[in-house]
């Protein structure tokens, strides 16, 4: 009898335990707010385990618990299938959408990836956006060239409070977004990847930066269209910036292309004459604004440029360019490789 009465304690403990676990589990999958259905961009980096995931969501207030939603998704088999990129959420979510979403990114129907490549101006990111999504271009635009209408959401507009034109902080990147976000939620996606990036990524570096901040996104919209090759983006800035260093005028083709609207692979002595502050053959110093919005890659080099003391280049033809020193040199080059 007690040998009963002790596997039956034991099947009642084993069971309570099991009901508790069980109940845990559960609760722990739910969304963490069933109200909450603002859209939050997030990126998973490539080679994220399913830890690292986890880690990202609890970060973003997305799950509850990490290690229920590493369990329930090796439970489900959904951890290897589990997929990098830029995603969009909700705290609204619960576990098994958020997979779901992880691995179908935009072929579940309800969502799209876009794209936006780095170097466009403002109006053209607003036209790839439209193209890409029906939204309206004229209202992009106008949430584009209205900063001050973001001052308060996003930490690189509050710590800078003179910018009205987002211009250069459009970060370039695939997003998937839903199908039915606004002209709004979009343009608020582009600047969280960005402001997720000045966080960690440029205002960490700036007490060692030769610019402040804008004057950074400024130059490196420039090297953006100047340099080709990521390996050169270094070298390219740091060409500039030596300039800078001894009031030598720029004398950016990409900043007279900007000026004319048009892009053009040679310039002739009347388009680098155009009056504008753009044109920096003729104005010293930087363009009053970025000309376009630069990748991760030409921000970094402005923050960490090459150490050389070279003051110019040339294109060679092929993607790449000559460096060097001295005036005489580079019209050496320039005689070599242009024609």
């Amino acid at each position: 009898m007690k040998k009963i009465i002790a596997v039956l304690l034991v099947i009642i403990i084993a069971s309570g335990a099991y009901m508790f676990i069980n109940n845990f589990v559960q609760e722990n999958l739910k969304a963490v707010d069933i109200y909450d259905e603002s859209k939050l961009s997030v990126e998973i980096p490539s080679g994220s385990t399913t830890v690292d995931i986890a880690e990202i969501l609890l970060e973003n207030n997305l799950i509850r618990n990490t290690k229920v939603f590493k369990y329930h998704a090796e439970k489900i088999g959904a951890d290897s299938k589990l997929k990098a990129g830029t995603f969009v959420f909700s705290k609204s979510m619960d576990a098994d959408d958020i997979l779901e979403t992880l691995i179908n990114g935009g072929s579940s129907g309800n969502t799209l990836n876009i794209t936006i490549i780095e170097g466009l101006t403002l109006e053209e990111a607003a036209s790839s956006i439209a193209e890409q999504t029906g939204l309206d271009y004229d209202k992009i635009v106008a949430l584009m060239t209205d900063g001050q209408y973001f001052k308060e959401d996003f930490a690189f507009l509050k710590e800078n409070l003179d910018i009205t034109n987002l211009q250069g902080f459009l970060m370039p990147d695939t997003y998937n977004i839903y199908k039915n976000a606004s002209e709004e939620d979009v343009v608020r996606t582009l600047l969280d990847q960005f402001d997720g990036f000045y966080m960690d990524e440029i205002k960490p570096r700036m007490e060692n930066a030769k610019l402040d901040f804008e004057k950074t996104i400024i130059l490196a919209s420039i090297v953006e269209k100047e340099a080709l090759l990521d390996e050169e983006r270094d070298e390219v800035a740091a060409v500039f910036l030596n300039r800078l260093d001894i009031n030598m005028k720029l004398q950016s083709c990409a900043t007279v292309n900007y000026a004319h609207g048009e892009w053009k692979e040679r310039l002739t002595y009347d388009d680098i004459a155009i009056d504008s502050p753009y044109n920096t053959y003729v104005v010293e110093g930087l363009p009053p604004t970025a000309i376009n919005s630069p990748g991760k890659a030409s921000i970094k080099a402005v923050l960490e440029p090459a150490d050389v003391d070279y003051l110019f280049f040339v294109a060679k033809g092929d993607g790449s360019h000559y460096f060097s020193k001295s005036y005489d040199q580079h019209i050496k080059a320039a005689d070599e490789y242009l024609d």
